[in-house]
């Protein structure tokens, strides 16, 4: 069962160093098939606002300049989800 109450994943995408990576895009899916993708910040976060809790997503990460070796993770909603985070190879 779902709920209508909007609930936010946010997260950070490093590289290997743990500095942040600027301008990588981050997706979100759920299982209706709807996407969102934002592009992370100056110092590597990102956040996705007003999902909804009971829900399963799928989000990956894509960078023109980094590979990742768990590019998407997958995650069921029970409440706001923090330190979402990718690592590059």
């Amino acid at each position: 069962v779902s709920s209508t109450r909007g609930v936010t994943v946010s997260g950070r995408v490093t590289g290997s160093d743990g500095r942040g990576l600027r301008g990588a895009a981050v997706t979100i899916a759920d299982d209706d098939g709807y996407v969102r993708t934002v592009t992370t910040s100056s110092f590597g976060y990102f956040t996705f606002e007003g999902l909804q809790t009971g829900e399963t997503y799928v989000l990956t990460v894509n960078s023109r300049r980094f590979t990742f070796q768990a590019p998407s993770q997958v995650i069921t909603l029970t409440d706001n989800a923090v330190d979402v985070n990718f690592t590059a190879e």
